[in-house]
């Protein structure tokens, strides 16, 4: 009777994992079948999925570095473990699944970390909807696919195993984190430093600590400079560490400070009862804040970068849950679905768009878009396309973005001016195919409408493109030359 108890105790939080997961997958699926998902990030990393899945090199051709591997920009191990996968199903929805399958999976992590710690029944509940539904981890899965989301997934068995005292299954999980972003070792390195300070007999803190530090020496001193030849995409002008004492970049903005304010909120403000453990926490963060200050994308709520706070907030939280006995009680479970909800409500979080009749409205265009993609465009064919429809496309040897931009003329000019709209693309596609509907904006034509469809009237009266199939506002255009060789 006993052991069928102990099986119920596991159908709650299973259930509550599984009814994430599949809310995440329709937020992506939907998402993508309207042509709202981009070639920066799903496309990229489809591509180099798509690439291991068939032996190839990790050249993603959509990338700012189309000529070379994806290693020249991110050390991301885990797309080669995953590609496997794409032998299932050879879809860029495979990866649209595996993301949340990983970090929901991880949901059953801080469950039996808080039943470890002792934690009520409820508040364990709790704990997962909170670190589920933390605002870091809606928009990361929500903005397509990232390595950090499968590296936050492995940093939380990584401390559930390391707080169990299992060191094979702490060791796969810590290398597992580690190789998944490169940066991730130095949240690696404070949560076994923590760990240490709580439990100075144990002896595995100081292999994490010792090989974290090699690995990410040799990542950002070694690996991009002398092997890779590149410079990091992502460092400050003045070098990775350059502002390193710049403190002051840490809370030098309101949205620095939101940020802080509303990842302390959403689990109650419980982390503050345990101030060893706000350590990784703000390490996450200094990494971007003050390291990363000149990375405009990951100082807000935004993206995917808040996603690996959530295995950081949520430890902190059980241990304060655990250390003091008058919150290890049913009603902290309700104390921290409100704050849940409250985070859920202000910020408006993805999981609110499945209420919106706009998110499941599919423009008009978009079946324009698939039969061209359907029966114009073959699997070896070269394609350089616009942003939202690059995602699309990326399972092919040479599919490139398209990039916007003025350029001045000196003589021949298309448009009669010195300055006009203009395109850049790498290489020497076979076709360039866009659609100019209202229905797309910045983030999906990467500039103005307007400036858009001037750049290809530009292109057409300069010959540098033909009109090969036109559907709606769908155009299929065969490329003569590359736009940097018109003169």
């Amino acid at each position: 009777m006993s052991k069928l108890f102990g099986i119920k105790s596991y159908i709650a939080p299973l259930l509550i994992c599984f009814l994430f997961f599949f809310g995440y997958v329709v937020l992506s699926f939907v998402r993508h079948d309207n042509y709202q998902s981009f070639g920066y990030d799903l496309g990229i990393n489809d591509q180099v999925v798509w690439r291991y899945a068939h032996f190839q090199n990790p050249i993603t051709t959509i990338d700012p570095y189309p000529n070379q591997t994806k290693f020249a920009e991110h050390v991301e191990i885990v797309y080669a473990l995953i590609s496997p996968a794409y032998w299932i199903w050879d879809s860029r929805k495979m990866l649209l699944l595996l993301e949340p399958l990983f970090f929901c999976s991880s949901g059953l992590a801080v469950y039996l970390l808080a039943k470890k710690k002792r934690i009520n029944f409820w508040v364990r509940l709790a704990f997962i909807i909170g670190y589920l539904g933390f605002y870091g981890v809606q928009n990361a899965i929500w903005s397509d696919v990232h390595s950090a989301s499968f590296a936050a997934s492995f940093v939380m068995w990584f401390v559930y195993f390391l707080e169990e005292k299992k060191k094979w299954f702490s060791i796969l999980f810590f290398f597992l984190a580690i190789t998944a972003k490169e940066n991730i070792g130095l949240l690696t390195f404070l949560i076994a430093g923590v760990y240490w300070v709580k439990n100075k007999k144990a002896k595995l803190p100081y292999f994490f600590m010792s090989v974290s530090v090699i690995y990410v020496a040799f990542i950002f001193y070694i690996f991009f400079p002398y092997i890779m030849h590149v410079k990091y995409l992502y460092q400050n002008n003045g070098g990775i560490f350059s502002n390193l004492f710049h403190l002051q970049s840490f809370v030098d903005t309101t949205e620095k400070r939101q940020v802080i304010f509303y990842s302390l909120l959403s689990f109650g403000f419980l982390p503050l009862l345990s101030p060893l453990y706000l350590i990784p926490i703000i390490g996450d963060l200094f990494t971007y804040f003050v390291i990363a200050s000149q990375l405009p994308g990951a100082q807000g709520f935004f993206g995917q970068y808040r996603i690996t706070l959530s295995p950081l907030l949520i430890w902190a939280s059980i241990i304060s849950v655990g250390r003091y006995k008058w919150l290890n009680k049913w009603y902290i479970a309700v104390y921290l679905l409100l704050f849940t909800a409250f985070a859920q409500y202000s910020l408006h979080l993805p999981f609110s768009y499945l209420t919106k009749q706009s998110f499941w409205y599919q423009p008009p265009t978009v079946s324009d878009i698939n039969y061209i993609r359907t029966n114009y465009i073959k699997p070896s064919d070269s394609l350089v396309a616009q942003n939202n429809i690059v995602s699309h496309l990326s399972h092919r040897d040479k599919i490139y973005s398209l990039y916007p931009e003025k350029r001045n003329f000196n003589k021949n000019s298309p448009c009669g001016q010195t300055s006009c709209d203009w395109f850049r693309w790498y290489d020497s596609p076979e076709y360039l195919f866009v659609d100019t509907s209202s229905d797309w904006d910045i983030r999906h034509l990467l500039t103005d409408r307007v400036n858009f469809i001037s750049g290809l009237k530009n292109l057409e009266k300069a010959k540098v493109i033909t009109k090969y199939k036109e559907v709606g506002y769908a155009i299929l255009y065969k490329v003569n030359e590359n736009p940097d060789n018109y003169k």
